[in-house]
């Protein structure tokens, strides 16, 4: 019992999530998650298989105001868990591998994090990853 409480202990410190509302980074009153095209915040985002991995391929159309960015992957399209969370440092190119994916469909999103707490999201994409040879 003890392990299973130091899990889940840990668990919610390294992802975020909050039992009273079950949400990933829990918002402030003012703060709020807002979906938008690709187009208004994001240039592009596109995935590929390479190898036994998956890189995602991404760009913004300004790094003002950009704090960080969340890779999500989804296995269902549905549920999203936090993959990797990396830093703008200023750039408008960004590349991330992902080296833990099973076979079968996978979904990608990114969850741009402003500096004034306003979240925006990626497009889906979604790849098939065929059985490991």
């Amino acid at each position: 019992m003890k392990k299973l409480l130091v899990f889940a202990a840990a668990f919610i410190v390294f992802t975020g999530y909050s039992f009273t509302g079950m949400e990933k980074f829990p918002a402030k009153k003012s703060d709020a998650a807002v979906a938008v095209t690709s187009q208004e915040t994001f240039r592009y985002f596109r995935i590929h298989r390479q190898a036994k991995n998956v890189v995602l391929n991404w760009g913004v159309n300004s790094p003002a105001g950009i704090s960080s960015f969340i890779l999500e992957r989804s296995y269902d399209g549905e549920f999203f868990d936090i993959i990797n969370q990396t830093p703008c440092n200023n750039a408008e190119k960004f590349s991330w591998k992902d080296i833990s994916v099973f076979p079968g469909y996978i979904y990608y999103r990114i969850a741009c994090m402003m500096t004034d707490g306003t979240i925006y999201y990626s497009p889906v994409e979604v790849i098939r990853i065929v059985q490991h040879g």
